[in-house]
């Protein structure tokens, strides 16, 4: 789950990082999105959801996992902000993931 979850961060970034967000591109036509600063919409969700599979990892207990699921599910949302920023060729692929990974949040037990 961890890796899936590091994944999508990853894809997102590197979208946000190869994509321009400006009007004339026709990828993206809803214009400036966030002037260009993706990874600024989810940077604190994805410290806070690192820092808490580093707290369950090391001390796996129920109180933990539900923090972790709790901030890996924040993550996801704030990806799901920039949504509209994502070129329209990969939109379906992003929301797709995320969907599944909130799927599989849900899913994970605290055992």
């Amino acid at each position: 789950m961890k890796t899936r979850l590091y994944l999508i961060g990853c894809g997102a970034a590197m979208i946000a990082l190869t994509s321009g967000c400006s009007k004339d591109n026709p990828l993206n036509p809803n214009g400036n999105c966030f002037d260009g600063n993706w990874a600024e919409q989810y940077t604190d969700e994805l410290q806070a959801w690192s820092n808490a599979a580093t707290i369950y990892n090391e001390e796996p207990n129920q109180a933990n996992c539900n923090e972790y699921k709790k901030a890996a599910k924040g993550y996801l949302d704030a990806l799901e902000s920039i949504y509209k920023c994502v070129p329209t060729t990969s939109r379906a692929e992003i929301k797709q993931s995320i969907n599944e990974a909130k799927a599989e949040v849900d899913s994970e037990g605290c055992d």
